[in-house]
């Protein structure tokens, strides 16, 4: 599935470093546009991929635009660096992009970024290890405890993720929901959640290609999981209304797309819910939750 691409910039080589880019990776980009300033970006429809250029907003901050922005947006926001590319991806990051770029843009690496479902470079190589003549037994114990450390990760993954589809499993999701509605609450910031409810059952295998069509759309800072085998869940951090219904639009259609049959061979029908807090008629994380989950016939 193709997403639009958007840069914010006046600046025509930061235009043309991301014109090369999508050009790299044409089965991930769609339509191109560009707006040189806030007046521009107004009057367009903006949502997929969005390359931001600091330097529009000189002297305001770029960070709290990037939180009213994704509060009524659906949109993977990358935002531009000059300074440190560890400190500004952090920050980017902790306001719900996903994350940074360092100037000038290398057209290669961006491609990287916007051709992958999640905004994270498709493989990324690790440094090779510098040569060191180490004696027999520091070598041994390297790989025993690299091999240990890799094990702790596998339990871990196995322990919070859904061994079907890769989501997250119901249990983490929950505990997540839980810490998300006590932020959302206490700073007062939109938190959106998303059902989507099947009206049958299918084979694991086709629940994978549901679980990457939700992913398609999801965020680093978004949190999906598989509620049961007819349900899925999305929790949606900084997502105010307009937000939350466009992501439902575009799942619920991308899953209708698939032509799911269920386990009886007849077509699947989608149901997505939607729910925003705060919302004081909601007075903990599982009315929330009860809110958009399906109700038993």
């Amino acid at each position: 599935m193709k997403r639009s691409l958007t840069v914010f910039s006046a600046d025509a080589d930061i235009v043309t470093a991301c014109q090369k880019a999508a050009a790299l990776v044409p089965e991930a980009i769609g339509d191109f546009q560009v707006s040189a300033s806030l007046m521009e970006l107004a009057e367009q429809t903006v949502d997929g991929l969005v390359v931001v250029d600091p330097a529009v907003f000189a002297p305001l901050s770029v960070q709290e635009w990037s939180l009213e922005f994704l509060r009524n947006h659906r949109a993977l926001l990358f935002l531009l660096t000059q300074g440190d590319l560890a400190d500004a991806d952090g920050l980017a990051r902790f306001v719900g992009a996903q994350g940074a770029v360092s100037l000038p843009i290398q057209p290669e690496a961006l491609a990287d970024l916007l051709a992958s479902p999640f905004g994270a470079p498709r493989s990324v190589k690790p440094a090779p290890a510098p040569s060191v003549d180490a004696e027999t037994l520091g070598q041994s114990l390297t790989a025993m405890l690299g091999h240990r450390i890799d094990e702790d990760r596998e339990v871990f993954l196995r322990h919070i993720t859904d061994a079907e589809t890769g989501l997250f499993a119901s249990d983490y999701w929950e505990h997540r929901l839980d810490e998300e509605f006590k932020r959302s609450n206490r700073f007062r910031f939109p938190l959106g959640l998303v059902a989507f409810s099947m009206d049958g059952e299918v084979a694991d295998a086709r629940a994978l290609e549901v679980a990457s069509i939700i992913l398609l759309d999801t965020r680093d800072v978004d949190v999906a999981a598989r509620w049961d085998h007819r349900t899925f869940v999305a929790l949606l951090p900084h997502t105010g209304p307009a937000g939350v219904a466009l992501f439902a639009e575009r799942v619920t259609q991308g899953l209708k797309k698939l032509g799911l049959k269920d386990l009886m061979s007849e077509t699947v029908e989608w149901e997505a819910s939607v729910g925003v807090c705060p919302d004081a008629s909601l007075v903990s994380a599982q009315a929330f939750l009860q809110s958009v989950l399906p109700q038993p016939a």
